[in-house]
């Protein structure tokens, strides 16, 4: 009874063992045959034993224990594999997560709910329900009202409210503000209150609070900020006004900017881009372009495409045309203009031609200019036109002071025309040519020459050259004027040298200084050998339209020269003294 007892025991703990154990992946009819046959080995030895004595039973207790810590110790190492696997693929879950970020869901629209708490007493409203989540609203004698959640007022005369749609139109004395930012008023308008967009139409205008600037127009378009859109946006699709006001470190508004454009369209309230004729109104420069743009931030504007600025002093009219205009401002007064693309700059006394033109200005006036970029750079006075790679020009007192050509310069001047009848140039070269002018009260103080002719050039008009000097591989070519006349030819003056020094007086060449390796000529105009020097021969009184006296006769016909008369001798043939007696 004790054997079998025994064996009873040992089986079931196999038993209870293989139920908690996990299934080995290997094949089952395998296994379990060959454990069934084990096990039926062991049984047999452990009976054998025990029908020899009592003795023979303590033995199956070890056999038993082995057992069940062998088929734990399986069990835990299944369960610790499991475990390591399980956080293997936990990991690399992980990592995918870093490695892919989630998609940003865009944010579901949701319909606005009117809130009508302020609408006025007399108004009326009629309320359809189309189904249980949708419904239309239609309100008249006066609406106020605004959208939960959002920060804006929507006012009217009447309007009406498509839920399913998503749409608010507001008919009669349209007013819709956004606190401190916006403030627009309208004829008619259409709330988008799922794209927070606002359409008007109708004598429109927009209102920034915080600088006052506004736009005028037929239609507005306006965007508020979202979360999806964190800058607002306006557009006006049709032509419009726009008045820009804008304030200096103190607080203190500057005077308006007027801007007229077929296209209008403001982002955030700091950049403002236009399109289509564009035309600005500043408080010193009148400007038109094809497109222009105007940053607040960094107070720069630019014009594009057929750029022009002319300022607004009549004493002092100054042009600038150019492809592209650049303006910067500072503390909201325009200190500098830079035109792009075959540029001019135009003045009373001075025409600047280059590729680009850098002015800067001091108290809204003129000091300096730069002419500089590809091709050649030109600046034309009533006396000198000087032409270099690069150029710069300064101005005091709003007249030119000096001009400074720097790379292959070259300098034409027109001799005085009331001492010297010449169409040439008077020629100054170098590697660099600095030009100075006398002051206008130097000038103020000369006497007076005649009123120049149409045929002679006001070499007084403007601001008179004082001084020029060539620096490196100088050479001058100057018209001398002739002791016989002003309508004598003027004698000539070449020289060269490393520096050439030229000083004017009354605007006519004084005298010319070369510094270094000089060298020249001086040449007098000879007289001309085959020019006839002696009077014509005075006209008889008749034949001059008066009638002879009465009682004189007739005049008698000239006679015919004979046909074999002697041909005059070629004028080669002549010698100067021949020459000189040829009646």
């Amino acid at each position: 009874m004790l054997a079998t007892i025994a064996i009873m025991v040992t089986v079931a703990g196999c038993r209870g063992v293989r139920r908690n154990a996990a299934p080995a992946p290997s094949k089952p009819d395998t296994t379990d045959s060959t454990k069934g046959a084990a096990t039926g080995a062991a049984a047999q030895s452990i009976a054998d034993s025990l029908a020899k004595g009592a003795a023979a039973v303590a033995p199956a207790k070890p056999v038993g224990d082995s057992l069940a810590k062998a088929a734990a110790a399986d069990s835990s190492n299944v369960v610790t594999a499991k475990a390591d696997s399980a956080a293997r693929l936990q990991a690399k879950a992980d990592s995918a997560k870093k490695k892919t970020p989630p998609r940003k869901q865009p944010p579901a629209s949701r319909p606005c709910v009117l809130d009508m708490a302020e609408s006025p007493p007399e108004t009326r409203l009629l309320y359809s329900r189309i189904s249980e989540t949708v419904s239309n609203t239609f309100i008249g004698g006066g609406f106020v009202g605004r959208c939960q959640g959002e920060n804006n007022r929507l006012r009217a005369d009447s309007a009406e409210q498509f839920q399913a749609a998503g749409i608010v139109n507001l008919y009669g004395n349209v007013v819709y503000e956004e606190p401190n930012k916006m403030q627009i008023t309208a004829t008619h308008a259409t709330y988008f209150t799922r794209e927070g967009r606002l359409y008007a139409d109708g004598n429109v205008v927009a209102t920034q609070p915080a600088t006052g600037s506004s736009f005028m127009g037929p239609s507005i378009e306006y965007f508020r900020s979202m979360p999806e859109r964190p800058i607002s946006r306006m557009v006006a699709p049709s032509r419009s006004t726009a008045t820009l006001i804008e304030k200096d470190s103190t607080g203190r508004r500057s005077a308006p900017t007027t801007v007229q454009a077929n296209r209008f369209e403001d982002a955030g309230d700091s950049l403002l881009m236009a399109w289509g004729d564009v035309r600005i109104d500043r408080e010193q420069i009148n400007a038109i372009s094809d497109s222009a743009a105007f940053d607040k931030v960094s107070e720069k504007s630019r014009l594009v495409r057929g750029a022009r600025i002319v300022n607004r002093d009549s004493a002092q009219r100054f042009t600038l045309v150019g492809d592209t205009i650049d303006m910067f401002s500072k503390a909201r007064k325009l200190d500098r203009v830079v035109a792009r693309h075959k540029s001019v700059a135009t003045r009373s006394d001075l025409v600047l031609n280059a590729e680009v033109i850098d002015i800067r200005l001091k108290e809204q006036e003129l000091e300096e200019a730069f002419a500089f970029g590809a091709g050649r750079a030109k600046a034309t006075t009533p006396q000198q036109d000087v032409m270099a790679d690069s150029m710069r020009i300064r101005l005091a007192a709003r007249q030119v002071r000096e001009v400074r050509a720097v790379g292959d310069a070259v300098a034409l001047g027109s001799p005085d025309s009331l001492e010297i009848t010449t169409k040439d140039k008077d020629v100054l070269r170098g590697d660099s040519i600095f030009a100075f002018f006398d002051s206008t009260a130097a000038d103020s103080l000369k006497p007076a020459r005649p009123a120049p002719t149409a045929a002679t050039r006001d070499s007084g008009s403007g601001p008179r050259v004082k001084e020029i000097r060539a620096l490196g591989n100088a050479s001058s070519l100057f018209h001398i004027a002739n002791s016989k006349g002003r309508q004598a030819p003027p004698a000539i003056n070449y020289v060269r040298g490393v520096r050439i020094y030229v000083n004017f007086d009354t605007g006519a060449v004084r005298d010319v200084r070369v510094d270094s390796a000089a060298s020249g000529v001086y040449l007098e105009p000879a007289p001309d050998s085959l020019a006839d020097t002696l009077p014509a021969p005075r006209a008889s009184r008749r034949g001059r339209g008066t009638a002879p006296p009465a009682g004189t006769p007739p005049a008698r016909p000239p006679r015919r020269p004979p046909a074999s008369s002697p041909k005059p001798p070629p004028l080669a043939l002549l010698s100067p003294a021949d020459s000189r007696r040829r009646p």
